[in-house]
């Protein structure tokens, strides 16, 4: 089915660029988060990574809640981010619809290939909840996966409870961000405080998911804002004014952000009740977002 071979990466064709693999703070999270369970790999046995491509293919699957096997096999035949995030090469497919659950099912017979998809899948959902907007997580299942104890958790590491302890402190960095979403003034230095830690130790703790305090405020409050203007209770307010509620001090740097984000304008997130308003309530919304253009 497929061969530890196949790990290697091509650069031919639009399989990898070097827009998909630089890894910098504004790639995308796949690019982080393949770089956080290859450092798994690179600790594990031989015999262990060849499950490496099917670790990262279940994840792509849980991460973007595709529904079947098949629509992942099918999103791998043509997403060159999603090919290079699994280690694919050229037109290269390392499972058939029929056997990729067999597959998952040989793996998970492996009781240290378990302990590496365990520690695989923890590093991914603490990344992806830090992000929170940039998929579709099927958060049940990734989380499950997460922290379900592995057949050899008896004979596991120090490690796995230095994982847990740091999971834990970030999952309190981000609760405390929320807390104080609406605080124009929140900073690293404030989120700090509220943890009880230094500076230093609050940019160590995000720097190992590819992220910084800052960025990680933002990425919350712009997916705060999103659910805010998809929700049809909140969709008749200014934008504007949902901006500021989530603590940006300016409205043109929020729908320039905004946009940087998920590609769009605020005002075209907004439920077709909005956007069936009269005329003259849009050209406000469109006046509001003319610095996006």
């Amino acid at each position: 089915m497929f061969e530890s071979s196949n790990l290697g990466l091509s650069t031919r064709g639009n399989v990898a660029t070097a827009g998909i693999v630089q890894r910098t703070e504004d790639s995308h999270p796949l690019v982080h988060i393949r770089s956080l369970v290859d450092s798994l790999f690179d600790e594990a046995q031989a015999a262990t990574v060849k499950w490496a491509p099917l670790i990262r293919a279940a994840l792509l699957q849980a991460l973007y809640s595709f529904s079947t096997d098949e629509h992942l096999l099918e999103q791998l035949r043509y997403n060159a981010l999603y090919r290079w995030f699994v280690g694919l090469r050229d037109d290269e497919l390392l499972w058939r619809e029929s056997d990729y659950a067999g597959a998952l099912a040989a793996m998970r017979s492996d009781s240290s290939a378990t302990t590496l998809f365990r520690s695989a899948a923890n590093a991914a959902y603490t990344y992806a909840v830090l992000v929170p907007g940039r998929f579709r997580m099927d958060s049940a299942l990734i989380e499950s996966w997460a922290r379900a104890p592995a057949p050899s958790i008896s004979n596991s590491p120090e490690g796995f409870r230095s994982d847990a302890a740091r999971t834990s402190r970030l999952d309190r960095a981000r609760a405390a961000i929320l807390r104080r979403v609406s605080d124009p003034t929140l900073d690293a230095d404030a989120v700090a405080a509220e943890l009880h830690m230094s500076r230093r130790a609050l940019y160590l703790l995000f720097e190992r998911y590819g992220l910084t305090p800052t960025r990680a405020i933002r990425e919350i409050r712009l997916d705060c804002c999103l659910r805010m203007l998809r929700d049809e209770h909140h969709c008749h307010r200014k934008i504007a004014d949902i901006a500021m509620d989530h603590g940006f001090k300016h409205f043109a740097s929020f729908s320039r952000q905004f946009k940087m984000r998920y590609g769009i304008s605020p005002s075209a997130v907004l439920p077709s009740i909005a956007k069936s308003e009269p005329s003259s309530r849009r050209g406000e919304m469109d006046l509001r977002a003319d610095g996006l253009r």
